[in-house]
């Protein structure tokens, strides 16, 4: 297996190197990302791409540059990899799945190209991207929205991985083509051994949103009659930030506020069809489900069930007679 020849056009320009300069050179730059700069005329990226088999690296010598993958560009040939980074000088952020992060030398970062993320580099740093199959990480049980926008400390493969991906992407002893392949397995091998080794560290995180996620439920569950608990109070309950709060429910059926009205729906829904609550008026149902006015119930009640809450309980009332 190799790199395709859609991501194969992609980053011709990259291979063996080439330099960006000024705010041009970000126009240049703008393949998988859209590129910025604070400072546009003191910008400057030295970019060199080296292709291994089913796999690529590239190495950055950046300042002053900011990335985006926003999702109109998802549907690219990156949106298959996965981005394991190592920072060689210098300092940068990245930020991806509601993880925000620095990274500077002697940490690993994973940024996977099916989802939207932000890198920044304010002043000057150099890194290596070792670009990995999507496919290859799900074959072994990773899945990389759980890893996106993690970084680690270094581990023991992480130590050799780095080291090879410095020597290759160096300049001073290209890989002759005959090599490459070989090459391509060692990375292969090494980025599943780094993986491995991290995968606790993933694993405890991915526990710890999932007992932050129940405990949401739980909150909602507790408060949803007060017609002042939003977002942001459930947030602070829990002792987030909204940002976060939002990344927790990422890939789940309903976001926070989602489950939040649906609660609220569904418990006004129970009082419009119970007997026990039929002198119950539709005002008093809204205000006992947390909505905070009767048009606002409305609203929400047919976007949910396609009839007004009269209708819903008209219908429930003569099904019981």
């Amino acid at each position: 297996m190799t790199v395709d020849d859609a991501m194969r056009e992609r980053r011709d320009r990259f291979e063996g190197g080439a330099l960006f300069i000024g705010p041009e050179g970000l126009e240049g730059l703008s393949v998988s990302s859209r590129m910025s700069s604070p400072r546009p005329h003191h910008h400057r990226t030295l970019v060199a791409t080296m292709t291994f088999g089913e796999m690529f690296a590239t190495r950055i010598r950046a300042r002053h540059l900011h990335a985006e993958r926003s999702p109109d560009r998802l549907d690219d040939p990156y949106s298959g990899y996965a981005q394991l980074g190592f920072v060689l000088s210098g300092r940068m952020r990245i930020e991806q799945a509601g993880r925000q992060n620095a990274i500077a030398p002697g940490a690993v970062s994973l940024l996977a190209g099916s989802l939207p993320f932000r890198t920044r580099i304010d002043e000057e740093a150099e890194s290596i991207q070792l670009y990995v199959p999507l496919r290859l990480m799900r074959a072994h049980g990773y899945a990389p929205e759980s890893w996106a926008g993690l970084t680690w400390d270094v581990t023991p493969s992480a130590v050799a991985l780095h080291e090879i991906l410095r020597t290759v992407t160096s300049g001073t002893n290209p890989v002759p083509a005959t090599s490459a392949t070989h090459v391509g397995h060692a990375l292969r091998e090494l980025a599943l051994a780094v993986l491995h080794e991290a995968a606790d560290r993933v694993h405890a995180e991915y526990d710890a949103r999932a007992m932050y996620r129940e405990r949401a439920r739980a909150v909602i569950a507790d408060r949803f009659a007060d017609p002042s608990f939003d977002v942001a109070a459930l947030a602070e309950e829990l002792r987030v930030s909204p940002r976060y709060l939002h990344a927790l429910f990422h890939g789940e059926d309903l976001t926070a506020g989602a489950q939040l009205r649906a609660t609220r729906i569904r418990h006004a829904a129970t009082l419009l069809a119970g007997v026990r609550t039929r002198d119950l008026t539709v005002a008093e149902i809204a205000r006992l489900s947390g909505f905070g006015g009767d048009d606002q119930f409305a609203r929400a009640f047919r976007r949910a069930h396609g009839i007004t809450p009269s209708q819903y309980r008209a219908q429930h009332r003569s099904a019981a007679y």
